[in-house]
């Protein structure tokens, strides 16, 4: 077998497990080889609550993707995501070595080295560390401070920190199959790296990855990463809605995604479907407009939860790119609609696209692949993975086909997590007492100043989720027109 340079990723979702296989191209280009998506149990908001379900399903999909490329996955980069992930700023600085010949590389390293010291508190871990542009003795930022003269570099870092539990139970999923994680990068900052233009990141924008168990917010704004946060609200509380207007949960998700609307008006306001029972008596007739008015009250609930998340960056205003929504939930009709007339911003729908071969985008074209294939962007900077021949695989296909993704019901240097290996650490930053999620849902020269944690507010989330029940019409009565 020819041996290849391939990249492999996982994103464990709420709803679906995918596992992505690609490899660089000669012209730096990401070719995507394999994608394959499997349904999974066992997480609830992104947090491993059962890993035998779990590695059921990684396994599956895992299995299917080395059956078709004739490779033996042993190696991989892992996505997580929750309300558990967190971002926390930081400032500090260093004086210039030699400030007749300005700012060098070294420099610049001795920053990078006294935010390597800053440790994370006892239950989290310190996932990337993303500088928020340089300062020269106090003037202007720059993006690259080399060559700037002045005697102090200073800069703002952007921490990504995730809890320890989610992250030990992700690892341990995938060494009970045999596979070592090489790394572990947050969801919120994966998705923007496949989805994203270089415009974009530069005049500011907002990613909005709707999943089944929770939504993350990214924003960009002058190429780097500013903010990230994770709302504990997905594609499964507007299910658990539908559900609750007893509508059998195997009809649910079909219902939704043939028939339901985000904006209740663009729905038909005469049309009505017949959700099938065990009997025919059982059947039940729904209004169109009615089931639209449900999807609308809860799905208005996670736009404003985001519009919050937006005004909390700070950088609600100079976003001109507005907002980017991807996902698997993206999928539901009029959803950027809704977006726009709540947020005033321009929104767009994306699946994964930077970076790829047109072959590749083709094959991504599912916004539910849009954060696997992110994990594959950033894991190939990190290097290829190891991969070894399938012993009972023959032939190679030429291409695999991608397999059906089961619906959601759910700049600057920056470095990776690596579950083995913890940086040493001299100063902590900041704890924040998370949402609960919705349910099924060298040693510095100079001092480290305190961490600045985001601004947050404390969000009553039980009550939250009940107000939507409130908008609900319950007129689900009329006669025959389509069935399911």
């Amino acid at each position: 077998m020819e041996r290849k340079n391939y990249t492999v990723a996982i994103d464990l979702g709420s709803s679906n497990v995918v596992v992505a296989v690609g490899r660089r191209t000669d012209d730096g280009m990401l070719e995507v080889a394999s994608l394959v998506s499997k349904p999974v149990e066992g997480v609830n908001a992104g947090r491993i609550e059962n890993i035998e379900l779990v590695g059921k399903a990684i396994r599956e999909a895992v299995s299917e993707t080395e059956e078709a490329l004739g490779i033996r996955i042993t190696e991989v980069y892992a996505g997580i995501s929750g309300e558990f992930v967190r971002c926390a700023r930081h400032t500090d600085h260093v004086f210039t070595a030699d400030p007749q010949n300005g700012v060098n590389q070294s420099d610049v390293d001795a920053l990078f080295d006294r935010m390597r010291n800053v440790q994370a508190p006892d239950d989290e871990t310190i996932m990337e560390r993303v500088p928020q542009l340089y300062m020269v003795d106090d003037d202007q930022e720059v993006s690259n401070p080399v060559g700037s003269f002045g005697k102090r570099l200073s800069s703002t870092f952007n921490f990504i920190l995730c809890g320890k539990t989610p992250l030990q139970r992700l690892e341990m999923a995938l060494k009970r199959l045999g596979i070592k994680v090489l790394g572990v990068f947050a969801n919120a900052t994966a998705t923007p790296e496949a989805v994203l233009t270089l415009d974009e990141k530069e005049e500011g924008v907002a990613v909005v990855d709707l999943g089944g168990g929770v939504t993350d917010v990214a924003v960009y704004y002058r190429n780097v990463l500013r903010y990230n946060a994770t709302i504990p609200m997905g594609a499964g509380a507007i299910n658990r809605d539908i559900r609750s207007q007893s509508i059998p949960e195997k009809h649910v998700e079909s219902l939704k995604r043939r028939y339901g609307s985000a904006v209740a008006e663009l729905a038909p306001e005469d049309k009505l479907v017949r959700v099938t029972g065990r009997t025919a008596r059982e059947a039940k007739d729904i209004l169109l407009r009615n089931l639209s008015t449900v999807i609308e009250a809860r799905a208005t609930d996670i736009v404003e939860f985001v519009q919050q998340e937006i005004r909390d960056s700070g950088y609600a205003g100079r976003l001109a790119y507005g907002i980017v929504l991807t996902g698997g939930s993206a999928q539901l009709r009029d959803i950027d609609e809704l977006f726009r007339r709540v947020s005033g911003m321009d929104v767009r729908i994306a699946s994964a696209e930077t970076g790829l071969t047109e072959e590749s985008k083709a094959l991504a074209s599912d916004p539910v692949f849009a954060t696997a294939v992110g994990l594959l962007i950033k894991g190939a900077e990190q290097g290829a993975c190891v991969v070894g021949e399938r012993p009972t695989q023959v032939q190679t296909p030429l291409r695999p086909p991608v397999r059906e993704p089961v619906p959601a019901t759910s700049a600057g240097r920056a470095e990776r997590f690596r579950p083995e290996s913890v940086p040493p650490a001299a100063q902590p930053l900041p704890k924040t007492q998370a949402p609960e999620p919705d349910q099924p849902e060298p040693a510095p020269t100079a001092p480290v100043r305190e961490a600045e944690e985001q601004p947050r507010r404390k969000r009553d989330w039980s009550s939250i989720f009940r107000k939507a029940l409130d908008k609900i019409n319950d007129g689900f009565n009329a006669a025959e027109d389509e069935e399911i």
